[in-house]
């Protein structure tokens, strides 16, 4: 994975699997009669991405790369018998998973299946032929959509089980990077349809085919260029200014041949239209697809935002996850509304009669089990219009594909995929709008109630010893509920990737068919040790479980800092008011301070006519912002017997109901764009024409 974990080495995947694609294009496109312009196009996207490998190349030597700080050959050469001296820092931990060998290359697949319906339609305005075209790339479109739509998915997935954050989609620039052109696709695939059916909507084909290529090279550019560096997690650092001009020449001349094209054969097409009923198949599917479209819009405007706000003058922020949200449950209803009533009329057109006899036992099942979601708890308005729509789709294609499935299963595709975003919806209400959340202090050993569920921390374990770059550690909490038992395993590891200055953590899962507890480690504690109180410099805090006492940081004090009575530590003090009973003293504490072993040992002092003492235990310093330093101390009672400490962890602990509808919808549908594609593949001769 480390191989396209940078800028240089996802250029050359993304090459790598572009040729692959191209291999298997030209003999298809040979067979057609399409093999000289499809690949004159397609052999012109892969100069542009050499090129790239030109700017970035992935082969450089180190000597090469970081020229700018003074490395040279000489000094590379000097090394080369000593170079564990100079180790790297190696690949960034959250990626050492399996599942980002498997995520990225199938998003990159689909981002190279994107180009094929673009070449299509350039190859058609050529050739002057507006409706083979549609014919020949549909299996392509389809392969597309299935390949980009399951690695979005393995993303969301390897989010949800590594990151713990305890979501699968966050609205990041680079997550809406592979969204866009995927949205732009399916509306493609449906009024490509359309098209094959009544020879209409041919401008918007060529458009939605050269506007689904152009969304993979802007998302390139937004993800790659570094104008989206500071508000993106996963966006790449600026690449340098040759590599952003030719970023943005790809993008403009891609953009300029694409539309181009179109205004050059614009009184062709345009004596092409063909006006649909509204009540017919083709209407109906066509406006599917201007929502989809209209989605696809919103998520580049939302995901471009920090572009604009700099131009005039405003901060240079993400837009909210909350813009991306309300904007799409609205589209998202009227799509499953659609979708269902595209399936309940013909094509051309539709009685009304026939239109309620084929809706009104669908829209029955739908109403009942909308009812029985109100029944469960669903009560907001837009969850339930939502819900509504998802048992609308779900019914009418699970019972249209019955019907077929005993003639002709190969037919079902269409239906088995919208079978699959149906599910995926109902999965996204229930674990976006009923998920339950809360932080929790689990004492070693001790039974903690939460939901239900009943968790015990019973210890830890380290893992992974033979690597000497981290110390890991597996962590075993028992989870008890209805007589059903389970360990879940958080993980909570240092490494030297970060200089071991904060961990990593990875959550816990108990997997359920109807429930997922999350539980996402956040922090250590003790408990049974002196209460303890952080504070920064001006601040005052009072002290856990003693409602007596108070502090306040009046200054750090590092002058005696070299006169250390103990060898090799720093003698750190800071200047306080101590306030107990309503009596206030200033006292100067002081802690040694063991830089190689990054250890305290703190001076206790005993308050004046008071059985407690206080004691300086660590001093951390903000070197960016000394404002932001702080210093944690300890109150002692040396008339209160101490008992054992006792560790505690931290976590939030969370239930995901229905999650797993989430990925089963999702892998339904790349299941259905599979058949289609089976069968629309089977059905071609060697003439391009439909077999008969």
């Amino acid at each position: 994975a480390s191989f396209y974990s940078g800028q240089e080495g996802s250029f050359l995947l993304w090459t790598i699997l572009t040729v692959v694609i191209g291999l298997m294009l030209q003999p298809y496109v040979r067979r057609h009669g399409y093999e000289q312009p499809v690949m004159l196009f397609f052999t012109l996207i892969l100069c542009f991405l050499a090129l790239m490998l030109v700017a970035k190349n992935p082969f450089a030597y180190l000597w090469e790369t970081y020229a700018d700080k003074g490395t040279t050959q000489e000094f590379i050469n000097s090394i080369r018998g000593d170079l564990s001296r100079f180790n790297g820092k190696g690949l960034n931990p959250v990626l050492q998973n399996r599942w980002i060998m498997i995520h990225p290359p199938i998003l990159f697949v689909g981002f190279a299946a994107m180009s094929v319906p673009f070449v299509f339609a350039l190859a058609g305005l050529v050739k002057r032929d507006y409706q083979n075209w549609i014919r020949v790339a549909f299996p392509w479109a389809l392969f597309g959509c299935a390949v980009l739509g399951f690695g979005i998915m393995l993303g969301g997935f390897w989010a949800y089980v590594t990151l713990g954050w305890g979501g699968f989609w966050a609205w990041d620039p680079v997550e809406n990077s592979s969204l866009i052109p995927w949205l732009i696709c399916v509306a493609l695939v449906h009024t490509m349809l359309v098209q094959r059916k009544t020879k209409g909507l041919v401008k918007t084909n060529l458009v939605l085919a050269v506007f689904a290529f152009i969304a993979v090279l802007y998302s390139t550019f937004l993800t790659r260029s570094g104008v989206l560096g500071d508000t993106s997690v996963h966006s790449f650092v600026e690449p340098g200014k040759f590599v952003y001009a030719l970023l943005l020449a790809f993008l403009i001349v891609f953009i300029v041949l694409g539309f181009g094209m179109i205004l050059w054969r614009a009184k062709d097409i345009a004596k092409m239209n063909e006006p649909f009923d509204k009540s017919s198949r083709e209407f109906n599917l066509s406006l599917g697809s201007a929502l989809l479209v209209a989605s696809a819009l919103i998520v580049t405007l939302g995901t471009s935002y920090p572009i604009f706000a700099e131009l005039i003058g405003k901060p240079k922020v993400a837009v909210e996850a909350s813009f991306y949200n309300q904007m799409h449950i609205p589209l998202m209803i009227a799509v499953m509304l659609l979708n269902a009533f595209s399936l309940t009329v013909a094509w051309k057109r539709t009685s009304l009669q026939n239109i309620l006899r084929r809706s009104i036992v669908p829209f029955a099942v739908a109403v009942v089990m909308t009812v029985l979601c109100v029944l469960i708890g669903v009560r907001t308005p837009e969850w339930l219009a939502l819900v509504f729509g998802s048992w609308y789709t779900l019914t009418v294609n699970l019972s249209v594909a019955w019907q077929i499935i005993r003639r002709s299963p190969m037919n079902t595709g269409a239906y088995v995929s919208h079978t699959g975003v149906a599910l995926l919806m109902l999965g996204i209400i229930a674990t976006a709008g009923y998920t339950e959340e809360s932080h929790v202090r689990l004492p070693y050993n001790d039974v903690v109630e939460i939901f239900g569920y009943k968790l015990r921390y019973v210890g830890k374990d380290q893992i992974e010893r033979e690597y000497k770059d981290r110390e890991k550690h597996r962590y075993f909490i028992q989870v008890e509920k209805d007589g059903r038992q389970d360990v879940v395993h958080p993980i909570v590891y240092y490494s030297d990737f970060n200089k071991r200055e904060s961990p990593f953590l990875e959550p816990g899962i108990a997997w359920t068919v109807g429930k997922d507890l999350y539980v996402s480690p956040k922090a250590f504690d003790s408990e049974g040790e002196a209460p303890k109180a952080t504070v920064m410099k001006g601040q005052s805090a009072a002290f856990p479980m003693d409602s007596t006492a108070r502090i306040e940081l009046l200054r750090f004090d590092m002058s005696e800092a070299q006169q250390s009575e103990m060898k090799g530590t720093l003698k750190l003090a800071t200047v306080v008011n101590i306030t107990e009973k309503g009596t206030t003293t200033e006292k100067k504490l002081y802690t040694y301070f063991d830089p190689q072993k990054n250890e305290f040992t703190p001076i206790t002092v005993t308050l004046p006519n008071s059985t407690k003492q206080i004691a300086l235990l660590k001093v951390k310093r903000d070197k960016d912002n000394p404002d932001l330093s702080t210093a944690t101390y300890a109150l002692m009672d040396t008339a209160v017997p101490s008992s054992i400490p006792k560790e505690v962890f931290v976590v939030d602990v969370s239930t995901k109901p229905f999650i797993n509808l989430v990925w089963f919808g999702v892998i339904t549908m790349v299941a259905g764009f599979i058949v289609s594609i089976i069968r629309h593949r089977n059905n071609f001769g060697t003439t391009g024409e439909p077999a008969r």
